[in-house]
């Protein structure tokens, strides 16, 4: 996929996540309904659409929110640093942790792709 296709299909999943969004629908209903229609629009698999999906719902909610990032620089293949920047405090996961919270996640998080 080309980066133009990329981004067309990115200011996609914006566009609805937002009108959705605005028309009080729950968090798992938008990523559902904006998931099967970049698959049906873009042709592409369900994987494919549920992160891009989820990635833009985790944006548009954290508007405003404090700063905070994974830190590329420091994450490796088994952990998974986060820096909070409002606070200074700097996070270690590991993946098994990932992978238990990923279990007891609210389902808009958690998507089978």
């Amino acid at each position: 996929m080309t980066a133009i296709a990329k981004q067309i299909m990115t200011d996609a999943a914006y566009r609805q996540l937002m009108a959705l969004r605005k028309h009080s629908h729950s968090a798992n209903d938008c990523v559902e309904k904006v998931v099967d229609s970049l698959m049906e629009e873009f042709n592409c698999s369900r994987r494919r659409a549920a992160i891009l999906a989820l990635s833009v719902w985790a944006d548009l909610e954290d508007v405003g929110m404090p700063a905070a990032f994974i830190d590329v620089s420091l994450t490796t293949g088994n952990t998974v640093v986060i820096f909070d920047a409002s606070t200074g405090r700097t996070s270690v996961f590991s993946i098994r942790e990932l992978l238990h919270l990923r279990d007891n996640a609210n389902p808009v998080t958690h998507i089978q792709a």
